[in-house]
């Protein structure tokens, strides 16, 4: 799981807890410097993406950059004193900072999930043998889909897939990330698929291996080795798509074809 984004943000939070609590005198702007001073004191590098208007008096919403991911922060006009933002710890009635709130993450996730999408689709082009491609000579898009098998909600999207095909050609990429019996269901998945052929025995299998009766140990490899050899590759992949900034699943990503 990629982890510079949720270290940052859990080592603010230990920042937040070691600093003394003074603000002292209100300045007219966030000293950016500073703040970026505090952070590295903590060992943290990164650096001011922007900064917003909070609505509280002396501290204005901060978004920090690390390896193209943002972080959202609030700090005080010093710069010494810096909270890191969990939505769902805030509490408040304050209407005006809630909207500001509200648009700062809305920044944050969009730029996040340009980065990731970026990362993600790189993944895709370097693992093609590890890719299932169901086409639509008529389609529109083209839509990405990253799947594990124990997700329930990625179970929910192997039961639209028809839908999804409609109008686009889809690529999907099973992994294993969840759990270890994940892998095993990936690698049963990836055995079970080498015979389907049409779109519909496709989606069959898909459905087969996404089913929660699904054991994989009715899958029957050629050599233990084979097996061994599909699991290591899937963690391997796993790996790859959490470094790319996929950070839970379904992950899906649909661009219109050019």
């Amino acid at each position: 799981m990629i982890q510079h984004i949720r270290s940052l943000h859990g080592r603010i939070l230990h920042l937040l807890a070691c600093s003394a609590l003074c603000l002292g005198s209100y300045a007219n702007a966030l000293d950016s410097k500073q703040l970026e001073s505090t952070l590295k004191a903590q060992g943290l590098s990164a650096k001011v993406a922007l900064t917003q208007d909070s609505s509280l008096q002396g501290f204005s919403f901060v978004v920090v950059e690390q390896g193209g991911f943002w972080i959202p922060l609030l700090a005080n006009d010093s710069g010494r004193v810096v909270l890191g933002i969990s939505p769902n710890l805030i509490f408040t009635t304050d209407k005006k900072f809630e909207a500001k709130l509200s648009t700062l993450l809305q920044k944050v996730s969009a730029n996040n999930k340009q980065i990731a999408d970026k990362g993600v689709l790189k993944v895709f082009k370097q693992h093609t043998n590890s890719t299932i491609t169901i086409a639509n000579e008529a389609a529109k898009y083209k839509t990405y889909i990253v799947l594990d098998p124990n997700c329930p909600y990625c179970r929910d999207e192997v039961e639209k897939l028809e839908e999804y095909a409609k109008d686009s050609t889809l690529e999907i990429m099973v992994v294993g990330i969840i759990q270890q019996s994940s892998i095993n269901k990936a690698a049963a998945f990836a055995k079970l698929i080498q015979n389907a052929k049409t779109k519909e025995e496709q989606i069959s299998v898909l459905k087969r291996v996404f089913d929660k009766s699904f054991d994989p140990s009715s899958v029957r490899f050629a050599k233990e080795t084979e097996q061994g050899g599909i699991s290591a590759a899937l963690v391997a992949m796993g790996l790859e798509l959490q470094k790319a900034g996929l950070q839970g699943v379904p992950y899906i990503i649909k661009e219109p074809i050019k």
